[in-house]
């Protein structure tokens, strides 16, 4: 019987137990340890100390470096929240001596994002200096709103659309339900009618300007010119085109071409047709309808209304605004289909001989996962790459993948990346896998927590005892383990790191 060194309240304790460990392809196996010694768990660099101070100034979160083995020595606030890019710190993370032989780094896993009426935690580090000032930010979960997106309101400015304030007011509710600012809505409005003019940064609607109403005139120029940069459209948003008008256009002929351009452009159109200067004259509305449905996207069920009077516009205000603005990261009734929205990444970084390895605990509904950003370009395995170590049935038990992250280096220059789950079926889960470039996972051990609640996986940690660039022993934390008479004593094991067997 082999057997795994348990450290427990600060005494060593061996109890019985076999663990296997290792990658060969087929498989390998992990004998168990020795005493460590204490300097080895604990690292530092002789001459200074970086501190995290997670909730310093207000909750931003600061860095200090501190002098260490000097007597009466002082720390110096690097002022991290000061800067443009404020945001809480949770840690920082730093190798051995990193600090003189590489740039530190600092995440701030809750760094967030507005989106509509989400916010979204994808979290970010950034590369500091010796003097800890900013070098650089990482942010690879970082995702652009989908409420970025640039708004043209196309309106009918003849004097058939009366009353005006009642078009006023639903102008202003809509603009109440567009997420305008830096990073999301922008929006444009047009008046349908000759020698109609663009106004920019609409703030109050003005009032009916009368002439015809040259509808496919309006909706080319719109589509052709307003969008561009040149006009303040933004690359990369979303190009939204909101027509409102209550009667048939004069220049009905031209406005397949109109639309031609519209679809050439990637732009997405929403038409509102207002009945009332049709039913006050008790008119058929039937070929206007027919044209405002032609000038919708399609589906027509998605992209097209209708309302009886200017009066009833305010009563699709909401649902012109949830057909927009779908929340980001849902799908369907109570389901959660989050990907890295709420990664956190930066929770747990760990360094690797040629860039990092991030835990991304939030990713995927919580169930976490792994980002790796190196030599090999930036991979991010699908949550469907871990399926089998977690399967489908535990589905939304999150498990907090990535709460932890290390490597080991094994002989022959093989290396096995680490991750633990601590919350895998309550007893937590420790993944040692190979990820290819393509985001293949090769999962070569599990290793399995012991006790509910014991959140074992939370921590783990490589050490090389005999200094040959080799792991020799990996840790496994599980800090609320409980012992005797119930104790929240915690529990860390400690696995040798054994040769492949033949």
């Amino acid at each position: 019987m082999e057997t795994a060194l348990v450290l427990q309240c600060g005494r060593q304790s061996l109890v019985p137990k076999t663990w296997q460990l290792g990658w060969n392809g087929a498989g390998v196996v992990i004998t168990t340890v020795s005493p460590v010694c204490p300097s080895l768990c604990f690292p530092y660099c002789p001459s200074r100390l970086l501190v995290g101070a997670p909730w310093d100034g207000n909750g931003q979160g600061d860095i200090y470096k501190c002098g260490v083995r000097l007597q009466n020595s002082s720390c110096a606030k690097a002022n991290l929240g000061t800067g443009g890019w404020v945001w809480p710190v949770r840690e920082m993370n730093v190798t051995p001596c990193s600090f003189l032989m590489s740039p530190p780094k600092a995440c701030a896993p809750l760094w967030s994002q507005e989106c509509g009426t989400s916010v979204f935690s994808s979290g970010r580090c950034v590369h500091l200096n010796e003097e800890l000032q900013l070098m650089g930010t990482i942010a690879p979960t970082a995702q652009r709103c989908s409420t970025y997106m640039d708004i043209i309101l196309v309106l009918d400015g003849s004097n058939s659309i009366y009353p005006w304030e009642e078009v006023q007011a639903f102008l202003g509710n809509i603009l109440g339900r567009f997420f305008i600012g830096p990073g999301q809505t922008q929006v444009r409005q047009w008046y349908l009618g000759h020698h109609s003019v663009p106004k920019a940064g609409m703030v109050s609607p003005s009032p009916s300007r009368g002439r015809e109403t040259r509808t496919a005139m309006a909706i080319r120029q719109a589509c052709t010119e307003s969008f561009s940069p040149a006009q303040g459209g933004r690359p990369g948003a979303t190009r939204l085109l909101l027509v409102v008008t209550d009667g048939e256009s004069h220049d009905g002929d031209e406005l397949p071409a109109a639309l031609e351009e519209c679809d050439r452009h990637n732009v997405t159109r929403y038409a509102i047709a207002v009945l009332g200067h049709y039913l006050r004259r008790q008119q058929d509305p039937e070929d206007f309808i027919r044209e405002i449905k032609f000038i919708a996207s399609d589906p027509d069920e998605k992209y097209f209304f209708n309302v009886t009077d200017e009066a009833a516009l305010n009563d699709i205000v909401d649902a012109l605004g949830d057909r927009i603005f779908s929340l980001e990261g849902t799908h369907g009734d109570n389901e959660s289909a989050f990907e890295l929205e709420m990664s956190q990444i930066g929770f747990s970084i760990h360094h690797l001989e040629d860039g990092i390895l991030f835990g991304m605990v939030g990713a995927y509904d919580w169930e976490g996962g792994v980002l790796e950003e190196s030599q090999r370009g930036r991979i991010v395995p699908p949550w469907e790459a871990f399926q089998e170590e977690f399967p489908l049935e535990l589905k939304n038990h999150a498990a907090y993948l990535g709460y932890s992250v290390s490597s080991l280096q094994l002989p022959g220059g093989q290396r096995l990346l680490v991750a633990g789950a601590p919350r895998f079926q309550h007893k937590g889960k420790v993944l040692l896998f190979q990820l290819d470039p393509m985001g293949t996972v090769t999962v070569a051990q599990a290793l399995m927590g012991e006790q509910i609640g014991s959140y074992f996986g939370s921590e783990v940690l490589a050490l090389d005892l005999e200094g040959d660039g080799d792991s020799d022993l990996l840790l496994v934390g599980a800090p609320t383990y409980l012992g005797g008479q119930s104790r929240e004593t915690g529990r860390v094991y400690v696995y040798r790191v054994g040769q492949v067997r033949g």
